[in-house]
């Protein structure tokens, strides 16, 4: 009888681009060198353990799947064309290291960009990247360009940059119990929040009340307490005319307004800027009008500024400028949007607007958690600033159960990072999306002719006009490198595949509001390797081999080993005894600003922003879409409003080659109302074509009620290979914002027909 071997089970953390915070631990039983099954891992705290979605669960069947790259490759043929030849990690270092070297010589070392994607989370193995590209003098990734127009948005307002997604301004998820009403705002947390979500129902039993806005009739929607649809692009004139009812009621609330806000602060009717006591420096301390004296006094010097009315103020140079205070102003435009008038642009019935507005007045404390469907837009960051203003202008900011959320609010885990990404010093410049495609196409701010990708499946996911940017911009890049698990469809359009190990394989930290190690359970298949152990060969060839000297645990530990109050007493050593390690901070969940400082200029909260005065943005005044709009002089031709919605079996493009998830569907299709394929003799089913200026895509309809009438859904995340012919990244276009620097995918008009 044979002796049955014991099963190990190592704990590892999950990471792909779902932003559940923390992220979930995964136990995988390890039997005869391979994973027997894999169930969800523990955490110390019972709101976050023992959870894990079905993404996380089919993690094994990614582990093994038959597709997955397990060995180097190297184009043999056209790029694109599928022919590849197995080769060694030896003359991978060998081929990179020369044409690397080569590349530099002639267009500089920054022409060599390496970027890690949103696919991983682990420090070492984004920072690796960071690392090797500060160390060759290269291009490293900064956010940007893509999901940025509403962090930026509230950036403008509350002094959070917007590359953390606005997280340390945000409020944990867990917070949620503490709202007596929660605005659900342009996203479906119940497909893609899915081990999160349970914090919502559970305010929704305690008494809370959720409201979910969002053109469609999504699964968070039939949840929700209230759905309110209208039309896609309209958010800001909606926001508008709901602080239009707070207001109008005067319901505000004007001592959080005066103490903490830029409201009070005078505003030149001439020329728009902020009235200063000197006008040839922006240090000079800001004027408000106090009531009590009838004059204008610098700010600090207020007890009783005024809120609203028109002033003619007297500056120490004597001179006197006509001002309103930035509250007069944003009254004032809010006056604009009055319930009827903003009902006929958005579609919202004015009695739902007046009696939502009351709501939010009534109904202290308020939370907004706003989605990325209002972010993918051309005028996203106005609308984040409207929405922004509804729990600014009620006092919902630094209270339980109130603020505006992105992401999960969550304390930012204080890592020693610049040491490990900038050694020696040395600083990678960095790119956003956006100014990498330019760097390729046209090398502004400089030429990028070698792109090194991770964790990414770029041009499949983060372009836009998809059709021009394979046949007109990746035609520039001289050199292609992509590492993945699998051949996607931007590893297909490499000139080097490298594999790369999964959650089971490498060592990583991933940070949030728990520290967690990512831990080795089996050996890599194949030879796949860790992104730290590619570029470590890579740096030894080339002769940067000190900068990858020391095992990952030794750069680990200098990155959690510091002073700061909420690492004190965090050691690497704790990490590996134990499965999740939470920061020193309050068993309370995180709640931003309850020391009421913001990194503003003004150091308060911006309602009018000064800086945005060249863009014509100073107030967050609504747009119609820059495309998707019937004033489009495209709308005739192209009617339909083209969204994409995020699946529940994917994370963007990963897990979407599952077979797991293949049978649940089979193939991307098109949401369309009955009414809108009734019109076209469209029937569920039928395969249709969907397609504008700019390109096409042909896939199944499928008809649905709960989509908006005018409004066609597809599924993000499939890849490309999936289509029976085109993409429907293809139809969206590279317009920008200047005050956003954000991709609007959302932005798009199409028309449907019949195949």
């Amino acid at each position: 009888m044979k002796a049955v071997a014991e099963a190990r089970v190592i704990r590892t953390v999950c990471d792909p681009n779902c932003h559940a915070n923390p992220r979930c631990g995964i136990a995988a039983h390890v039997e005869h060198g391979r994973i027997a099954k894999i169930e969800p891992g523990s955490f110390p705290l019972p709101e976050y353990d023992g959870r894990v979605c079905a993404m996380g669960m089919a993690r094994l069947e990614q582990q093994y799947h038959k597709d997955r790259l397990r060995y180097p490759m190297r184009r043999t043929g056209a790029r694109g064309q599928g022919q590849w030849q197995r080769i060694s990690w030896d003359e991978v270092y060998e081929r990179l290291a020369t044409q690397l070297r080569a590349i530099a010589e002639r267009h500089g070392p920054r022409s060599l960009a390496f970027f890690t994607g949103s696919g991983a989370a682990g420090v070492l193995t984004k920072g690796s990247a960071q690392r090797f590209a500060a160390a060759i003098g290269g291009t490293a990734y900064r956010a940007g360009g893509v999901d940025y127009g509403v962090p930026k948005g509230l950036e403008y307002m509350f002094g959070v940059p917007a590359s953390t997604y606005f997280r340390p301004g945000g409020h944990e998820m867990a917070d949620a119990v503490n709202s007596k009403l929660i605005l659900l705002w342009g996203g479906n947390p119940a497909d893609t929040r899915q081990v999160d979500f349970h914090f919502l129902t559970t305010a929704q039993k305690r008494g809370a009340k959720l409201v979910c806005i969002d053109p469609n009739r999504t699964v968070t929607a039939k949840r929700a307490d209230q759905w309110i649809s209208p039309r896609p692009g309209t958010d800001t004139a909606l926001a508008l005319a709901l602080l239009n009812e707070i207001l109008r009621n005067n319901r505000q609330d004007d001592e959080f307004l005066r103490r903490y806000t830029n409201a009070p602060c005078l505003v030149r009717r001439d020329n728009g800027a902020l009235l200063r006591d000197d006008d040839t420096t922006d240090a000079a301390p800001y004027l408000v009008w106090d009531l009590s004296r009838g004059l204008a006094v610098r700010c600090s010097e207020s007890a009783n500024p005024a809120l609203r009315g028109h002033y003619q103020a007297r500056r120490a140079d004597g001179s006197v400028v006509a001002c309103a205070p930035a509250f007069q102003l944003l009254c004032d435009l809010a006056a604009q949007h009055s319930a009827d008038e903003v009902s006929n642009i958005t579609g919202v019935p004015s009695s739902t607007i007046v009696e939502l507005g009351r709501k939010i007045a009534r109904k202290k404390p308020v939370s907004v958690r706003i989605g990325y469907g209002v972010d993918r837009w051309y005028y996203s960051d106005y609308t984040a600033r409207a929405v922004a203003n509804l729990v600014v202008a009620t006092g919902n900011i630094g209270i339980a159960g109130g603020g505006i959320s992105v992401h999960d609010g969550t304390y930012a885990a204080p890592l020693n990072l610049q040491t490990f990404r900038a050694p020696e010093g040395r600083e990678a410049a960095t790119l956003d999306v956006v100014s990498l495609m330019s760097a390729i196409e046209h090398g502004e701010p400089y030429p990028v002719r070698a792109l090194w990708l991770s964790s990414s499946n770029l041009f499949n996911q983060t372009t836009v006009n998809r059709s021009r940017t394979l046949r007109e911009i990746v035609p520039n890049l001289e050199l292609l490198v992509v590492v993945d698990h699998f051949m996607t469809d931007t590893a297909a359009l490499a000139d080097l595949v490298l594999p790369a190990c999964t959650i089971f394989e490498k060592k990583d930290l991933i940070a949030g509001m728990f520290l967690q190690l990512q831990r080795p359970a089996v050996a890599p298949e194949g030879e796949s390797k860790s992104d730290w152990d590619i570029f470590a060969g890579l740096a030894e060839r080339m002769g940067l081999g000190k900068y990858f000297a020391e095992q990952p645990e030794a750069y680990l530990k200098e990155m959690i080993e510091t002073d700061h109050p909420l690492l004190r007493g965090i050691t690497l050593e704790r990490l590996e005894r134990e499965d999740a390690v939470m920061l020193n901070r309050a068993a309370d969940p995180y709640v931003a600003f309850t020391d009421f400082s913001f990194k503003t200029p003004s150091r308060r909260i911006e309602l009018y922003k000064e800086e945005l005065l060249r863009h014509g943005a100073e107030l967050p005044y609504y747009r119609e879409p820059v495309e998707a709009s019937p004033v489009s002089p495209l709308y005739k031709q192209f009617p339909i409003t083209l969204l994409f919605s995020h699946s529940r079996h994917r994370i963007h493009s990963t897990f979407a080659n599952l077979p797991k998830f293949k049978r649940l569907e089979p193939e991307p299709t098109v949401e369309i109302h009955p009414t809108d394929a009734g019109k076209r003799k469209i029937a569920s089913g039928d395969y249709v074509r969907v397609y504008n200026q700019r390109g096409s895509v042909t896939l199944k309809a499928r008809l649905n009620a709960d989509i908006k009438v005018g409004v066609a859904v597809i599924s993000e995340g499939s890849w490309a290979s999936d289509f029976i012919e085109g993409d429907p990244y293809s139809l969206t276009h590279e317009l920008i914002s200047a005050s956003s620097e954000n991709y609007a995918f959302y932005d798009t008009l199409v028309e449907v027909e019949a195949c």
